[in-house]
């Protein structure tokens, strides 16, 4: 943790600086199969997670796309854009409200979905797959209070709510 040495000098505990080494570990991963994403299938990580998210609920309004995801709403309409255009979902507006649009998957799309690897690499999903289900929740749960204290304002993200993000990995009971 950072401790405070005097008003002008900050002395840096070795934790911290490994704590900030492996988050750039984790972040130059994720990069580099976001980049392997786009570079095979044309789709960046972030419309992965949309598109796959918009096959998994068969339905969606932008705005709980946005919540789902735990993106903001001009990343999300830009992705949805992009996913349109290339004719993998489409908008759609409810007879019930016409103001209300919910996304749709084009079989366009289920075709693409059935074609893309993990959003995460392969190679990490099998050796956290050969993990005890113990390790695994472990894991989850570090990483869920490291996203938390991330958060510096401590203000809940509007695009995530409390218990999870909805859609998220259901937990089984303890």
């Amino acid at each position: 943790m950072a401790k405070e040495h005097s008003s002008d000098t900050i002395v840096f505990d070795p934790q911290f600086l490994h704590i900030t080494r492996r988050l750039r570990q984790i972040t130059h991963a994720i990069s580099k199969h976001s980049k392997h994403l786009q570079e095979t299938y044309r789709l960046t990580l972030p419309q992965v997670l949309c598109l796959l998210e918009v096959h998994r609920q068969g339905s969606v309004t932008i705005g709980s796309l946005t919540r789902t995801v735990a993106l903001n709403n001009s990343t999300i309409t830009g992705i949805v854009d992009r996913l349109e255009r290339d004719e993998l979902i489409r908008r759609v507006r409810t007879s019930r409200d016409r103001r209300q649009i919910h996304l749709e998957i084009t079989d366009h799309g289920r075709k693409a979905v059935e074609k893309l690897p993990p959003p995460l690499a392969e190679s990490f999903m099998i050796r956290f797959a050969e993990l005890p289900s113990t390790e695994q929740e472990q894991i989850i749960d570090s990483l869920d209070t490291l996203s938390e204290m991330l958060n510096p304002s401590g203000i809940v993200d509007p695009g995530i709510v409390a218990g999870g993000i909805p859609g998220d990995y259901e937990r089984p009971e303890k």
